[in-house]
């Protein structure tokens, strides 16, 4: 019997992203004081924000130029 798979596609907000980069950022570094967390989140959502509104080559220009040449 052959079951009908559809591929399901996640598509991530910046909340989402934001989200995921300060649980990636506890895991390396613990907040002294619980006041931290939202001042973690929220540099992370500024982040997010900056590097939406920026273009592909503003982005490329934050590189190395070993990782550049590697795109290129």
């Amino acid at each position: 019997m052959k079951k009908n798979m559809t591929e399901t596609i996640v598509e991530r907000n910046k909340l989402d992203i934001a989200l995921e980069l300060t649980q990636l950022h506890l895991k390396q570094y613990e907040p002294s004081h619980p006041d931290q967390l939202s001042r973690i989140y929220a540099k992370y959502y500024a982040l997010v924000e900056v590097l939406d509104g920026s273009s592909y080559d503003d982005l490329i220009d934050l590189l190395p130029d070993d990782l550049k040449s590697d795109l290129q």
